[in-house]
């Protein structure tokens, strides 16, 4: 039996659903909206300025 469990791409711009493979990609790797053309990008207040990257070092 198969089953097709393929990831979607829901815009939170304009609610259009498309299936991932088909959402193109801006230079970065964010997915762009085929639709609107809204760019998933990072959050900037999710970002941690303080903290920094941890490293093997630390």
């Amino acid at each position: 039996m198969s089953t097709d469990n393929a990831a979607t791409f829901d815009c939170p711009e304009c609610d259009v659903s498309a299936p991932s493979t088909s959402v193109p990609y801006d230079s970065l790797g964010y997915v762009v909206c085929p639709v609107c053309g809204y760019a998933a990008t990072p959050d900037p207040e999710r970002s941690s300025s303080t903290g920094g990257s941890p490293s093997a070092g630390d």
